[in-house]
Protein backbone atom coordinates (compact mmCIF):
# COMPACT_ATOMS: atom_id res chain seq x y z
CA UNK A 1 0.00 0.00 0.00
CA UNK A 2 1.77 3.44 -1.13
CA UNK A 3 0.22 6.72 0.20
CA UNK A 4 1.07 9.90 -0.55
CA UNK A 5 1.37 12.70 2.61
CA UNK A 6 1.33 16.19 1.53
CA UNK A 7 0.97 19.37 2.86
CA UNK A 8 2.19 23.01 3.06
CA UNK A 9 2.50 25.51 6.24
CA UNK A 10 4.42 28.20 7.42
CA UNK A 11 5.57 27.38 10.97
CA UNK A 12 5.84 23.79 11.18
CA UNK A 13 2.52 22.79 12.70
CA UNK A 14 1.09 21.15 9.80
CA UNK A 15 3.96 19.42 8.73
CA UNK A 16 4.44 17.61 12.30
CA UNK A 17 0.97 16.66 11.92
CA UNK A 18 2.04 14.90 8.74
CA UNK A 19 4.88 13.28 9.78
CA UNK A 20 2.81 11.75 13.06
CA UNK A 21 0.27 10.30 10.62
CA UNK A 22 3.43 9.27 8.64
CA UNK A 23 4.55 7.12 11.58
CA UNK A 24 1.31 5.48 11.61
CA UNK A 25 0.98 4.52 8.10
CA UNK A 26 4.14 3.09 7.98
CA UNK A 27 3.34 1.51 11.58
CA UNK A 28 0.54 -0.26 9.96
CA UNK A 29 2.84 -1.68 7.27
CA UNK A 30 2.45 1.77 4.40
CA UNK A 31 4.82 2.67 1.86
CA UNK A 32 4.51 6.57 2.75
CA UNK A 33 6.23 9.33 0.41
CA UNK A 34 5.54 12.86 2.24
CA UNK A 35 5.87 15.41 -0.44
CA UNK A 36 5.67 19.34 -1.08
CA UNK A 37 2.32 20.34 -2.87
CA UNK A 38 4.76 22.05 -5.60
CA UNK A 39 7.01 18.95 -5.83
CA UNK A 40 3.90 16.26 -6.56
CA UNK A 41 3.39 15.74 -10.47
CA UNK A 42 1.57 12.42 -10.63
CA UNK A 43 -0.40 10.36 -8.45
CA UNK A 44 -1.15 7.14 -10.13
CA UNK A 45 1.56 5.07 -8.32
CA UNK A 46 -0.55 5.83 -4.63
CA UNK A 47 -3.57 3.64 -3.36
CA UNK A 48 -4.17 7.00 -1.21
CA UNK A 49 -3.52 10.64 -0.89
CA UNK A 50 -3.55 12.83 2.05
CA UNK A 51 -3.31 16.09 1.61
CA UNK A 52 -3.10 19.10 4.20
CA UNK A 53 -2.95 22.87 4.78
CA UNK A 54 -2.29 24.98 7.14
CA UNK A 55 -5.43 27.72 7.62
CA UNK A 56 -4.41 31.54 7.36
CA UNK A 57 -7.46 33.79 7.49
CA UNK A 58 -9.52 31.21 6.82
CA UNK A 59 -7.92 30.31 3.45
CA UNK A 60 -5.34 27.56 2.37
CA UNK A 61 -2.32 28.42 1.62
CA UNK A 62 -2.08 28.76 -2.49
CA UNK A 63 0.52 25.81 -3.16
CA UNK A 64 -2.46 23.16 -1.37
CA UNK A 65 -5.02 24.76 -3.85
CA UNK A 66 -2.66 24.70 -6.70
CA UNK A 67 -2.53 20.47 -5.79
CA UNK A 68 -5.95 19.72 -5.39
CA UNK A 69 -6.87 21.77 -8.83
CA UNK A 70 -3.99 19.48 -10.32
CA UNK A 71 -5.13 16.38 -9.32
CA UNK A 72 -8.79 16.94 -9.70
CA UNK A 73 -7.47 17.12 -13.38
CA UNK A 74 -5.88 13.43 -12.63
CA UNK A 75 -7.21 9.83 -12.71
CA UNK A 76 -6.78 9.57 -8.58
CA UNK A 77 -7.17 7.13 -5.48
CA UNK A 78 -9.21 8.38 -2.71
CA UNK A 79 -8.46 11.35 -1.05
CA UNK A 80 -8.14 12.31 2.61
CA UNK A 81 -8.00 16.27 3.33
CA UNK A 82 -7.33 17.65 6.70
CA UNK A 83 -6.38 21.63 8.12
CA UNK A 84 -4.38 22.45 10.43
CA UNK A 85 -5.80 25.60 12.67
CA UNK A 86 -7.54 27.68 12.66
CA UNK A 87 -7.00 28.77 16.30
CA UNK A 88 -9.45 30.71 17.58
CA UNK A 89 -10.77 31.90 21.18
CA UNK A 90 -12.56 29.04 22.61
CA UNK A 91 -15.96 31.43 22.30
CA UNK A 92 -15.94 31.37 18.29
CA UNK A 93 -17.13 28.44 16.42
CA UNK A 94 -14.32 26.90 13.74
CA UNK A 95 -16.10 26.16 10.52
CA UNK A 96 -14.54 24.55 7.09
CA UNK A 97 -12.78 26.87 5.02
CA UNK A 98 -14.38 27.61 1.83
CA UNK A 99 -11.08 25.92 0.15
CA UNK A 100 -11.36 22.91 2.21
CA UNK A 101 -15.03 22.67 1.28
CA UNK A 102 -13.77 23.07 -2.63
CA UNK A 103 -11.28 20.29 -2.51
CA UNK A 104 -13.58 18.27 -0.69
CA UNK A 105 -16.16 18.66 -3.90
CA UNK A 106 -13.25 18.55 -6.30
CA UNK A 107 -11.64 15.71 -5.06
CA UNK A 108 -14.52 13.64 -3.88
CA UNK A 109 -12.68 13.60 -0.79
CA UNK A 110 -13.92 10.28 1.85
CA UNK A 111 -13.56 13.06 4.26
CA UNK A 112 -11.75 16.47 5.85
CA UNK A 113 -10.77 17.07 9.13
CA UNK A 114 -9.88 20.29 11.07
CA UNK A 115 -7.09 19.70 13.54
CA UNK A 116 -6.00 22.22 16.05
CA UNK A 117 -2.70 23.94 15.73
CA UNK A 118 0.14 25.86 17.26
CA UNK A 119 0.37 29.16 17.15
CA UNK A 120 3.93 30.64 18.61
CA UNK A 121 3.65 34.60 18.78
CA UNK A 122 7.20 34.75 18.88
CA UNK A 123 7.86 33.15 15.20
CA UNK A 124 5.15 34.90 13.80
CA UNK A 125 6.08 38.42 11.07
CA UNK A 126 5.15 41.46 11.95
CA UNK A 127 1.98 40.73 9.71
CA UNK A 128 1.09 37.87 10.59
CA UNK A 129 1.03 39.40 14.52
CA UNK A 130 -1.32 42.05 13.42
CA UNK A 131 -3.64 39.52 11.87
CA UNK A 132 -3.32 37.58 15.02
CA UNK A 133 -3.77 40.35 17.44
CA UNK A 134 -7.41 41.30 15.71
CA UNK A 135 -8.34 37.35 15.02
CA UNK A 136 -9.06 36.79 19.20
CA UNK A 137 -7.00 33.81 18.57
CA UNK A 138 -5.07 32.28 21.22
CA UNK A 139 -1.40 31.58 21.00
CA UNK A 140 -0.05 27.84 22.38
CA UNK A 141 0.32 24.24 21.03
CA UNK A 142 -3.53 22.82 20.68
CA UNK A 143 -1.87 20.03 18.63
CA UNK A 144 -4.07 16.91 19.83
CA UNK A 145 -1.87 13.99 19.12
CA UNK A 146 -4.29 11.50 20.00
CA UNK A 147 -7.13 12.85 17.36
CA UNK A 148 -4.59 13.08 14.57
CA UNK A 149 -3.15 9.13 15.10
CA UNK A 150 -6.48 7.83 15.18
CA UNK A 151 -7.93 9.61 11.96
CA UNK A 152 -4.44 8.30 10.55
CA UNK A 153 -5.63 4.73 11.73
CA UNK A 154 -9.37 4.99 10.80
CA UNK A 155 -7.70 5.51 6.70
CA UNK A 156 -5.36 2.43 7.32
CA UNK A 157 -8.76 0.71 8.10
CA UNK A 158 -10.87 1.78 5.52
CA UNK A 159 -8.01 1.13 3.15
CA UNK A 160 -7.70 -2.36 4.27
CA UNK A 161 -11.34 -3.01 4.13
CA UNK A 162 -11.29 -1.49 0.48
CA UNK A 163 -8.41 -3.68 -0.38
CA UNK A 164 -8.63 -7.20 1.37
CA UNK A 165 -5.06 -8.74 1.48
CA UNK A 166 -3.35 -5.49 1.98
Amino acid sequence: MNILVSTAGRHGATESLAQEMTRVFQHGGAEVDMRSPDSVIDVSRYDALVIGSAVYSDRWLPAVNDLVARVSTWAHPPVWLFSCGPLHSSDRPVNDTSDAAHAVSALNATSHRTFPGKLDAERLSVGERQIFAASGAIAGDFRDWVLVCNWAREILARLTVERPGW
